[in-house]
């Protein structure tokens, strides 16, 4: 019978089963798919958290930690911010008026965005406050779109209440003239970036402004009110809360189209 000799040479303690760290691959902006696969390539495990991360109905990752190139231990866990949102697709707009510096690039970030600043402090990125945005907020725009956003060093300050607010609130009154109407808003739950009118036709896009603070916001008319009494417009819950809380219920605007 023929044999052989197997030479055996002992491995040195704990190197059985030692793999080098990997570097973090960049995961943003790729399919829930495209995820699976490049972090089973690498060894790495993962975590979800954001919209459809529950069930795992997730799209695309919207940010990561840690960072790519980030240097992690062969089987580390990673941290993945995730969307509903196609990676490519068509997108709508955040609502950024009123948000931080900080929570404006997280906004726009998740949503695969770029913008760009208006106004003072928009130089040296030291602003602190949007102040107003263009398009709208829930306007569909392509992915990577460039969104233009006003902004300011300080929280405006809320103008003294007119006293013609009072007179269209508590009366009942209607002002008209040439392109706009003076009269009350309210909210009901709709779809942000549209609204309400009883007397536009569907498709107008009209800038609503609150009468005691001077803030701005725009819409388009795709729904229609019951006519009569001093309403000119009803909000989508969401741009409602950006002129003013929802509490109040109903505020004087201007309407101008």
């Amino acid at each position: 019978m023929a044999t052989s000799l197997v030479l055996l040479t002992p491995l040195a303690a704990g190197a059985a089963g030692r793999h080098a760290p990997v570097r973090m691959p960049n995961l943003v902006g790729h399919t829930r798919l495209q995820t699976y696969r490049i972090m089973r390539a690498y060894g790495l495990y993962f975590v979800t958290h954001g919209p459809g991360s529950a069930n795992d109905h997730w799209a695309a990752v919207a940010a990561q930690s840690p960072r790519p190139g980030t240097e992690i231990a062969w089987h580390g866990e990673a941290s993945l911010t995730v969307t509903t949102i196609s990676p490519r697709g068509p997108r709508p707009v955040p609502s950024l008026v009123g948000k931080t510096r900080s929570e404006v690039y997280a906004a726009m970030r998740a949503a695969q965005l770029y913008f760009k600043t208006v106004g003072p402090g928009s130089t040296q990125s030291n602003w602190l406050i949007a102040t107003a945005q263009s398009p709208a907020p829930g306007t569909r725009v392509a992915w990577h779109s460039e969104i233009t956003v006003h902004v300011a060093m300080a929280r405006p300050r809320p103008a003294a209440p007119k006293k013609k607010v009072t007179q269209v609130v508590a009366s009942g009154v209607v002002i008209s003239g040439p392109g706009y109407k003076i009269g009350v808003a309210t909210w009901y739950n709709y779809i942000p970036g549209q609204c309400a009118s009883p007397f536009l036709p569907k498709g107008t896009r009209v800038t609503v402004r609150d009468e005691s603070t001077g803030q701005a916001i725009s819409c388009v008319i795709t729904d229609r009110e019951n006519e009569g009494g001093n309403h000119v417009v009803d909000l989508s819950e969401t741009q409602f809360a950006q002129l003013e809380p929802l509490w109040r219920g109903v505020i004087a605007v201007k309407v101008t189209w």
